[in-house]
């Protein structure tokens, strides 16, 4: 960044790739979606299977079937926080101001989560459920707000920082 007449000039290359990373993430939940359901719990099972031997080896067939369900739902919210968190940036990198990134982040976040809901329903094996929609909607709120929350302290940090240079100046 170059500072000109007194304002900070962004250079395009961090616009093009946070949406670029958008995008991007967006493909890699559309390729989780298009999964069939064996392939789907093919992943998940084992997935869940070598998590739950790491912390009991000893562990039953019922809590490793218990633990894919809970591993489903955290996936489901942790791959739409991302989302969350990367359209934020987005935003943020076309200087939208906070209140509008956050409403802008919400409404792209959910309507690609409901999308992809919309679209399991067309891959064999698989199901449109409302349950796993708020998980999403859950994953894109609570990136915002993390992200809205670290922005602001990161905002009155430097603001902080100057009111400091400015008294030390006096």
């Amino acid at each position: 960044m170059y500072l000109e007449n007194n304002e900070v000039k962004k250079y395009p290359i961090r616009t093009i790739l946070a949406w670029t990373s958008v995008v991007a993430w967006m493909a890699v939940i559309f390729m989780f979606s298009n999964q069939t359901a064996d392939n789907s719990s093919r992943l998940s099972i084992s997935l869940t299977e070598t998590l739950v031997r790491l912390l009991d080896n000893q562990a039953s067939d019922v809590v490793v079937q218990y633990a894919e369900s809970v591993v489903r739902m955290v996936a489901h919210g942790l791959v739409f926080f991302v989302l969350g968190q990367l359209l934020s940036w987005a935003f943020s990198e076309m200087a939208t101001p906070e209140l509008l990134n956050a409403l802008l982040s919400f409404i792209i976040g959910s309507l690609y989560a409901a999308s992809d809901e919309l679209h399991q329903s067309f891959v064999p094996g698989r199901a449109s459920q409302w349950s796993d929609f708020l998980v999403d909607l859950a994953g894109i709120v609570l990136a915002i707000l993390i992200y809205q929350v670290v922005m602001t302290l990161r905002f009155l940090r430097q603001d902080l920082r100057v009111k400091r240079e400015e008294d030390l100046r006096i």
